[in-house]
């Protein structure tokens, strides 16, 4: 994968899978590990500003998804406050473990290819979500669906928080 300005791209005859409309980075600050609800919500409404996007424009939101109890709780319910129970939601990370600094890259990539297949792949080995975390819309089993525009959420230690919003190219 490689991201280029699209005219270069179409001069040079690239296969183009998506295009990237908005991003949002910021950092929260606090506590080192444990992630932050405003700091998290604010980015996911910021990177939505930049892709002039209302939130139920988003179709599918790949979620940082680490598994850890307080994690994926203030994770969903920041996906809940911003774009309610709209999108479905599924997380990679049961596909291959947590990648670090990759899984940003990994789960964009993953992203365009659900995309351009028109299926939502379910998060692996989640059978039952934890209440706390059961106002999304997980993805239960693999659904035919096309996904015209996607969120990408990755969180990092320190309070690093961003969201990367891609269009399926048409």
């Amino acid at each position: 994968m490689l991201l280029e300005e699209y005219e270069h791209a179409r001069r040079r005859g690239a296969e183009i899978l998506g295009e990237v409309v908005g991003f949002a980075c910021n950092n929260n600050g606090g506590d080192l590990i444990l992630p932050n609800m405003n700091g998290i919500s604010e980015t996911l409404r910021i990177g939505l500003r930049d892709a002039a996007l209302n939130p139920d424009q988003v179709d599918f939101i790949s979620a940082h998804a680490t598994a850890t109890k307080m994690g994926d709780i203030i994770e969903a319910q920041a996906i809940h406050a911003v774009y309610g129970a709209h999108p479905l939601v599924t997380g990679f990370k049961g596909y291959m473990g947590h990648t670090m600094g990759s899984c940003g890259a990994i789960e964009t990539i993953l992203t365009l290819y659900l995309m351009r297949e028109g299926f939502v792949a379910p998060t692996l080995n989640l059978e039952e979500p934890d209440e706390r975390c059961a106002m999304i819309r997980h993805t239960p089993g693999i659904e035919d669906f096309q996904i015209e525009t996607a969120a990408i959420q990755n969180f990092a230690f320190g309070g690093v928080n961003t969201s990367l919003l891609i269009r399926r190219f048409a």
